[in-house]
This record gives structure tokens, C-alpha cells and sequence, in this order.
């Protein structure tokens, strides 16, 4: 889970495009919150639209979908998104070295050409580990802890994809998987809206959740979207170690996620400063924003952690010595089943390296570029 454009993929450590306003009506949620009710009801949004077919698919498909374990879904038009952000972004190379961001750039910013002919796009959310199981020193993000979900989610997209087949849907399924601007939908949706930090954020359950996409052929009724709620709080922007938020707006150049998953190149030394507790993705955005506080009433509300995302024993106990000693047989048997594989082992050890150590002898860290 990197950082990607603006209103970009579905599980990410990093921003969006701006949208935010300053008199929202609240900073931060109430310590106490009414859980209101079972998942079930996430699943009931008034909708707008579609026709008696439409309605019939999409009841089906919310049943299908709660059956599945997604806490949430929500229908939206099949809009492009707003392109100016995601190309200033592109140009500003706030992408860093992701540069398969500006591959399929036109189809990021057309849904008819992933999926010609698609009237509307449907969006789930899949709850992550809320808590953070490593405890052998330093932080693995939680959305990694278990089981790589890009597969665990595609084999649910799948069922769902027969669901609408059954209505004469023809649909295309993805999760952080495909040019699709997961976030922006979601926020159309009505799943939620889009932080300071660029993820979706809920009522219920914060931003601790896998994004899903289904395009189908199908005229399905629309939901409504939510007002944003971070009103005046920046807290997301001010913890960040490095300053790679700005206005909503992710740096990729500066953010712990980028180069602790993606970077192949030197770390710089002012990013080495801040990373070293940080082995596998970021997370300190989330972890200080106000709407991830525990809060068990909401969290009782929403469906249990999928065992498979939860942390296996043999690595929530292993201590970081012993991890960075992994030779690259004994890495990929090791992390077989999990996201972190797909980074290497080389990779892998340079996170774990202590300070001074994460560049490979002989390179030279260099600084992190500023502000574009």
C-alpha cells in the first residue's frame, strides 16, 4: 500500500486533492459514539435513481456483499474525476519514483475505458487490524499484517461479479489494483469523505479499511455523498515526520510509505532520521487522526477483522534482529502469504538496518527534495 496520485487507489498512506472546509461541523468525533446498529445498515443508503431492475441488483448485491464481510457500499455515477489535481501532481513529480503513475493516465480519468459501456461503479469497504500486533521492535502498518489482500479481496469481487452477472451485468472488478481512482468513488459513493491525509474517512471506523471497486454495466441507484467532517483539525498534516502532507496533497518524495515499499533508489539521510521505527509502510497519520480513537461502540458495529488480515504469531513475535537476518530464501518462505513479499528481501533488510546503515556501503543518502 504506497502513496498514490490524488483521489487515486484504495489503500494508501497518502493524499488527495484538496476539499476541505473550514467550517465543517466538527474537529474530531465525540469519544462516544452510538455504534448504530449492525453492519447490515451500511448497507442501506437511500438512493437515488435506477430503475426496478437497478434496485433488484443492488439489494442482491448489498446482501452478497454483507455476506462477504464488507462493512459498507455505496453506488456512484461513473463521473471522471477532476484530472487538473492528478497531472499538477504528475508534473510537480510528487510521484517520485512511481512511474507507472503516469501509465493509463487517460484511463485514471475515464471509467468507460476500463470498462466501455459502464453506467455505474460500486464501492465496498473491507475492515483492516485496527492495533498494531509487531512487538519486536519498530512499526509494520496494519493493513499488512496478515494475508496479501489483494487476493483475499479479488476472490469476493469475483462472487460479487456473479451476483450482477445474473441481472446481465458485465462488470470489472479492483482493489489497488487497476487505473482506477478508488477514493474518488468512494467519496461519490457515500462511503465516506477525504481527509487532510488523502484517505477515506468514516463515522464508523475511520480510515482502517481495504477500498473495493466493482464497475458494472448495470444502471444501479446512486448514493449520496457525505459532508467532510475534519472541520479545523490538521493533525494528520502536523505529524508527520517529514512533511509530506501539504493541503491534502501527498509528497511522495518525503512520505515513510514511498520509501519503505516502492523506493529502489538511496534513502535520503533526513528520511533515514525519521524512518527508523517505521520497517513497513507509515501509519502515523492514521494513528493521530481524531476518527481512528478506539471507540468500541463503532467498532462492535462493524464486522470482526478477517482472520486472514490479522497478524500470524510467528511474526507478531519476532524480534527484529532476527527478521533483518532473513536470508532471501528464508524471506520469500516467510512472507509468503503476506504484501510485504512483494517488496524483496534486499529491501526488506535495508528497512531494518538501524540509522547510518540504510544506504548500502559505499552509497551516499541524499537530501529529500523540497517542495515542488
Amino acid at each position: 500500500m504506497s502513496p498514490h496520485a490524488p483521489e487515486s487507489g484504495g489503500v494508501t498512506t497518502a493524499a488527495s486533492a484538496p476539499d476541505f472546509a473550514e467550517d465543517a461541523e466538527a474537529s474530531a468525533p465525540a469519544t462516544t459514539v452510538d455504534g448504530g446498529g449492525c453492519a447490515e445498515e451500511t448497507f442501506a443508503d437511500a438512493p437515488g435513481g435506477g430503475s426496478a431492475g437497478g434496485e433488484a441488483a443492488l439489494g442482491a448485491l448489498r446482501v452478497a456483499a454483507a455476506q462477504l464481510g464488507f462493512s459498507a457500499l455505496g453506488v456512484a455515477a461513473p463521473d471522471a474525476p477532476q484530472g487538473e489535481t492528478l497531472r499538477r501532481w504528475l508534473q510537480e513529480g510528487c510521484h517520485a519514483g512511481m512511474s507507472w503513475m503516469e501509465r493509463h493516465l487517460e484511463a485514471r480519468l475515464n471509467p468507460q475505458l476500463v470498462l466501455p459501456g459502464v453506467r455505474s461503479v460500486v464501492m465496498l469497504t473491507y475492515e483492516y487490524a485496527r492495533e498494531d500486533a509487531f512487538r519486536g521492535g519498530g512499526h509494520i502498518a496494519r493493513y499488512a499484517q496478515g494475508e496479501d489482500y489483494h487476493k483475499l479481496l479479488a476472490a469476493k469481487l469475483a462472487d460479487l461479479d456473479e451476483t450482477l452477472q445474473f441481472y446481465g451485468g458485465r462488470q470489472r472488478g479492483f482493489t489497488d489494483s487497476g487505473p482506477i481512482s478508488e477514493r474518488f468513488f468512494a467519496r461519490l459513493a457515500g462511503l465516506g469523505w477525504l481527509g487532510r491525509h488523502g484517505l477515506l474517512l468514516r463515522e464508523r471506523g475511520g480510515s482502517y479499511c481495504f477500498l473495493a471497486s466493482l464497475l458494472t454495466t448495470l444502471e444501479l441507484p446512486r448514493s449520496t455523498p457525505q459532508p467532510n467532517r475534519c472541520g479545523r483539525c490538521h493533525r494528520c498534516e502536523e505529524a508527520c515526520p517529514t512533511g509530506a502532507l501539504r493541503d491534502g496533497i501527498c509528497d511522495a518524495r518525503r512520505c515513510l510509505s514511498y520509501w519503505t515499499i516502492e523506493a529502489r533508489e538511496p534513502m535520503p539521510a533526513s528520511i533515514e532520521s525519521a524512518q527508523r521505527e517505521r520497517l513497513y509502510g507509515g501509519d502515523i497519520c492514521q494513528e493521530v487522526c481524531p476518527w481512528n480513537r478506539p471507540r468500541p461502540a463503532v467498532e462492535g458495529s462493524l464486522p470482526p477483522t478477517d482472520p486472514h488480515l490479522l497478524m500470524p504469531a510467528r511474526l507478531s513475535g519476532a524480534q527484529r534482529a532476527d527478521l533483518a537476518a532473513l536470508s532471501d530464501a528464508d524471506f520469500e518462505a516467510f512472507f509468503r502469504l503476506s504484501p510485504i513479499r512483494r517488496i524483496g528481501a534486499e529491501h526488506w533488510r535495508r528497512n531494518l538496518r538501524g540509522p547510518g546503515e540504510v544506504c548500502g556501503p559505499g552509497d551516499t543518502a541524499p537530501e529529500a527534495p523540497g517542495p515542488a
